[in-house]
């Protein structure tokens, strides 16, 4: 299935669980008690005193492949960190939109850059856009200690969070380094990088952090300014969901959710 006809509410369908989800609060809050209940972020493992050894389950892409993994108790009973699904940010959003759509929300995911988690920079990162609101997911009590947030992630500023075209205008218009945007665990910054999370932002379907696709410009490659500043702009004339590399295969590869 090419990416053209897999779309978000195939992402975001919670599948052989639309019960169990329908049976959930249908509150923003209580959705995202829930998710952090499931979920366990790879990075922050540590914090919650578990051990991981590169997780399978960061590959896993639609919610109803997320909540199998999560096992068959109540999805309203909180796992211990231990027994939750090892994944990253973006799964964190992708599963509450889910949920938040079954309920009714007119929710959508957002790739973009945080700036909460170094002083200075705006990372890499996925968060959740419902009711006029952006809302961390990812985010607990216990990150939001570690990160001395003074806000609440319910209600992320829209200065804290850049979704992917708000940062690509920024920056092109000069008011912030585009070496200041990316994902620093792996060293990689740039122009190229906010590129890339524009079209991801833009794409009609949640595809994973490390996807890439024409016209994406990789690491040091230009980038076509001017495409991009169309593509942020909503021009679905130059919207190109086309192929993803597969970096096990070495290859690019139609967009498919196995």
């Amino acid at each position: 299935m090419s990416a053209s006809t897999l779309d978000s509410m195939t992402m975001t369908d919670p599948g052989r669980h639309a019960a169990a989800v329908k049976a959930l609060p249908p509150d923003v809050a209580a959705i995202v008690r829930t998710v952090q209940g499931l979920l366990i972020h790879e990075g922050w493992a540590g914090s919650y005193g578990v051990e991981l050894d590169d997780p399978p389950t960061v590959h896993l892409r639609r919610a109803e492949q997320l909540l199998d993994a999560a096992g068959d108790r109540p999805l309203s009973e909180a796992r211990e960190p231990g027994d939750r699904v090892p994944t990253m940010c973006r799964s964190f959003t992708v599963l509450t939109v889910a949920m938040l759509r079954a309920h009714g929300f007119d929710a959508r995911s957002r790739a973009g850059f945080g700036a909460y988690f170094t002083p200075g920079r705006y990372d890499d990162h996925w968060v959740v856009e419902v009711g006029g609101r952006l809302v961390d997911a990812q985010i607990d009590a216990v990150q939001a200690e570690a990160l001395k947030l003074d806000f609440d992630p319910l209600d992320v500023p829209r200065d804290k969070f850049l979704p992917g075209p708000d940062a690509w205008r920024l920056v092109r218009a000069g008011r912030a380094d585009p070496e200041l945007f990316g994902h620093p665990p792996a060293n990689m910054a740039g122009e190229w990088f906010v590129a890339g999370n524009v079209i991801r932002d833009r794409a009609d379907v949640e595809v994973l952090p490390w996807d890439s696709w024409d016209p994406m410009p990789g690491p040091g490659e230009a980038v076509d300014r001017d495409l991009i500043d169309r593509i942020a702009a909503g021009d679905e004339a130059v919207k190109v969901p086309g192929e993803v590399f597969n970096e096990r295969r070495g290859r690019m590869e139609p967009l498919v959710s196995p």
